[in-house]
């Protein structure tokens, strides 16, 4: 157990110091939160408060909706990217093969390589919402229990799609399309700019089925304070996934990787 605490702390280490040392790329991140917070308490001012945008029927303003929304969103797209960015940068580096010769399980090398980004995103989640707080975003009726809970469970049914990511890079030496595929989907589908329930019916069948509306109905509810009991199906429906996509997940980039081993193309990009 020391060990696999001692491996993860390394590899987050490892990447804390790469990000940090690029200044300006590091410090812009924050500098855009600030932006895109700006930006979409202005284009609030022009929308009228809606039961759309509030839970259980009760009215909310469109920027208490996006606010919570776009801070939330982050943790999918991090997922998705910081895996596979991780193999991707191991093998331009030329270190991925010692990587996978040291004793370390695959499981334990791929989730530790997203320790640090996703570490990162909650710091930054934090500095979005107090920022959209000074602007008018209403905290007060904040379930706490349900937020960290629906807060690990996004974590966890997210993380499946970077490492399926990552598994393609170890195939095709690309970055999968993921980035393009999910963030137009949860921005149009997952309710990020726009309810669900402006969407065409049939549209409506295809954003139950992504993990992220799931998440952001389960977080826009615990920001108004729903129990969890309340929360119940999203919860539900988040833990199955997890369930089923974790496991397939880490056995496809085991796959992958084995194969780029009997290939000889592990080192390639």
């Amino acid at each position: 157990m020391v060990s696999t605490f001692d491996k993860a702390g390394a590899l987050f280490s490892r990447d804390a110091k790469i990000a940090l040392a690029y200044p300006v790329n590091f410090w812009g991140q924050w500098l855009s939160i600030v932006g895109q917070v700006l930006t979409f308490y202005f284009i609030a001012r022009l929308v009228g408060p809606s039961e759309s945008y509030g839970v259980a029927g009760h009215p909310a303003t469109y920027f208490d909706y996006v606010a919570i929304n776009l801070a939330f969103v982050r943790l999918q797209n991090v997922a998705i990217h910081s895996f596979q960015q991780a193999m991707r940068g191991a093998q331009m580096l030329g270190t991925i093969e010692v990587l996978m010769a040291t004793p370390t399980g695959l499981p334990l090398l791929i989730l530790s390589s997203g320790l640090w980004a996703f570490g990162l995103t909650i710091v930054q989640i934090a500095f979005f919402l107090a920022i959209a707080s000074g602007l008018g975003l209403q905290l007060s009726h904040l379930n706490v229990l349900s937020t960290v809970v629906f807060l690990v469970l996004t974590l966890l049914a997210m993380s499946p799609l970077g490492v399926l990511s990552a598994a393609s890079i170890m195939i095709f030496k690309q970055e999968a399309p993921t980035s393009f595929l999910f963030g137009g989907l949860a921005s149009l589908l997952g309710g990020v700019l726009v309810p669900i329930d402006r969407l065409p019916h049939w549209l409506q069948a295809v954003s139950w089925a992504l993990p992220i509306t799931h998440s952001l109905n389960g977080i826009r509810g615990a920001f108004a304070g729903a129990t969890l009991a309340q929360l119940a199906p999203d919860a539900i429906w988040l833990t199955v996934a997890t369930c089923v996509l974790g496991p397939l997940s880490l056995y496809a980039f085991s796959r992958a990787v084995r194969r780029a081993k009997v290939d000889g193309t592990l080192g390639d990009y």
